[in-house]
């Protein structure tokens, strides 16, 4: 019987990139693993070590996590001359700037970048997941109504992680920066790590002027992913957003995913 996938998963490295802003240090976690034909009793574990070597030299070679990820790739197969495909998984947090009106700071965000397949063809992933939240329209609608307000009405919100993710089989490199700065704006306002009391009430004050279903963020997040990508991917490159709300006023929590190929969603709105 073959199996689909050996290798190591949770390996801890020290990652330097040399980038056009100067070098920067990520520590991650890196699955690396590959296939091995049903005649084959198992696989020699230490070459997935012996991939990785790759990293010390790294930042002579390349400016980009997806381009780390891809060396790694071929070095796997270079070394496990009998698998017909292998995977690299790496798994980061990234400091990226989160704006909203006049508020404006550094917040964490998870990257994923990941390369699968065999030789002649690869899949290549990048994912960034930032945290927000969304106010209700329909309980800001109902309040309006109800209560007559001419301004805007108070809602209830809830705090959600919203996820993008480009699938490709060509390697791309776009900045973890925009992804992050397209899923906030998806959102009634991103979270923040501190924050002083009128920062606090512009924040929340501002998020309801913009009351956000969990449909709402993932069709918007989906665009704003178009805008980025623009024609430079291929047609069947997919985009994808997922949505995980936790909801401030049910027991459950709600999610939503949306998604499709570039060649399906015409550019719409981009520059807004």
């Amino acid at each position: 019987m073959p199996v689909k996938r050996i290798g190591f998963r949770g390996v801890l490295k020290r990652i330097l990139i040399k980038s056009p802003q100067g070098m920067f240090a990520f520590d991650a976690k890196i699955n690396v693993y590959v296939d091995i034909s049903s005649d084959r009793k198992g696989a020699h574990l230490s070459r997935n070590v012996d991939a990785m070597q790759i990293l010390d030299s790294f930042p002579q070679e390349s400016w980009s996590l997806e381009g780390l990820a891809e060396s790694i790739h071929d070095q796997l197969l270079n070394l496990h001359s009998y698998s017909d495909s292998a995977g690299v998984e790496l798994y980061t947090t990234y400091w990226a700037r989160a704006v909203f009106e006049d508020i404006e700071s550094l917040e964490p965000v998870r990257v994923k970048v990941a390369v699968t397949g065999g030789r002649y063809k690869k899949t290549f992933l990048t994912s960034v997941s930032v945290k927000g939240f969304t106010v209700c329209p329909s309980a800001q609608r109902t309040i309006a109504d109800m209560f007559n307000y001419s301004s805007t009405a108070p809602s209830h919100s809830q705090k959600v992680m919203l996820k993008g993710s480009i699938i490709s089989h060509k390697l791309h490199i776009i900045s973890v920066d925009d992804i992050a700065s397209a899923l906030w704006a998806s959102l009634s306002a991103p979270a923040f790590t501190l924050l002083k009391r009128p920062q606090e009430a512009k924040l929340v004050f501002g998020a309801h002027r913009n009351p956000r279903f969990a449909e709402d963020a993932v069709r918007e997040a989906v665009r704003r992913l178009r805008c980025l990508v623009g024609e430079s991917l291929p047609k069947d490159t997919v985009l994808r957003a997922e949505i995980y709300s936790l909801e401030s006023i049910h027991p459950h929590n709600v999610f939503a995913v949306a998604e499709g190929k570039v060649e399906e969603l015409p550019k719409m709105g981009c520059g807004v």
